[in-house]
């Protein structure tokens, strides 16, 4: 896309800053950005509240920058995850999530919008050893696919739950 998608402006700034502040402004205590070192010099500044963990690696998966960005986390009750490119997240979005955590912390609990599932995720830190585990090795959405009793799904007013900027034509989506 000519450059790296998180950089790409969505709103008149990087959609990656949009996404932190959404979940800044939604309630995330600290909030981790995985990214290559590439990447990471190219970034603007971002709130204190933001860590950076890297990656360079280019053979890896998203699982394996989900792992990097746990054990860089620290400690919490829960874990929120939110891929890079979901471009129109919103704050509501995130809040909603939250609370519904808040309320059942021993659940995992996925954003919904339309009846379909999207982001962000948040699963219990008894999970943990799990999401590190062969039965998350071929992605983290193996961690609510195998344990559906414990999945709770939140409906979301935004579609930007829905959102990532895989494509050209998904970029113009969001403009």
């Amino acid at each position: 896309m000519g450059a790296p998608k998180q950089l790409l402006h969505v709103d008149g700034r990087p959609m990656l800053l949009g996404i932190v502040d959404a979940l800044l402004d939604g309630g995330v205590a600290r909030v981790t950005v995985v990214a290559g070192t590439a990447l990471r010099e190219k970034l603007p500044p971002f709130p204190p509240r933001v860590h950076i963990a890297i990656n360079d690696d280019p053979k890896t998966e998203m699982i394996d920058s989900i792992r990097i960005g746990l054990a860089s986390s620290g400690r919490s009750d829960g874990y929120l995850i939110c891929p890079s490119d979901a471009a129109r997240i919103t704050a509501a979005d995130v809040r909603r999530c939250i609370d519904a955590f808040a309320k059942m912390s021993d659940q995992i609990v996925i954003a919904t919008h339309a009846g379909r599932r999207g982001h962000p995720m948040i699963f219990p830190a008894s999970l943990i050893a799990v999401v590190y585990s062969p039965a998350c090795d071929s992605g983290l959405n193996q961690l609510a696919k195998n344990r559906p009793q414990l999945v709770r799904e939140v409906a979301c007013d935004s579609p930007g739950t829905l959102a990532n900027v895989n494509t050209p034509a998904d970029y113009s989506s969001t403009q």
